[in-house]
């Protein structure tokens, strides 16, 4: 069974989303190189005055693949720092990882 994780990164403005979402169609095929398959990636804007803007990567791991190793890996990687290159790193204001585990009747499993 794979190892799926919802990551979600909090942009400090909705121009930071934008340069963040190309950067992530840049991910997709260098995350692959390291076993790292993506199966989504959506973005939620800014509420007026309130939270700020957001993207969501729901992405997973091979069954025998230590997930915090691939990551590990890939953000070693030149594919990484290739698409990274040009972006702001301070734009992103925070990332959170969470392991999600399929039930017995997910589509997912």
């Amino acid at each position: 069974m794979s190892q799926y994780q919802l990551r979600v990164y909090t942009l400090r403005s909705p121009e930071g989303l934008i340069a963040y979402e190309k950067i992530w169609s840049k991910h997709i095929p260098g995350m692959a190189k390291h076993r790292i398959a993506t199966h989504g990636v959506w973005t939620v804007p800014a509420a007026p005055g309130s939270e700020a803007p957001q993207l969501y990567a729901l992405v997973s791991y091979r069954d025998a693949d230590a997930v915090q190793e691939r990551l590990e890996a890939y953000l070693l990687s030149p594919e990484f720092r290739a698409d990274m290159e040009g972006f702001d790193m301070n734009q992103i204001v925070g990332v959170a990882e969470t392991v999600l585990t399929p039930t017995a009747d997910s589509p997912m499993r």
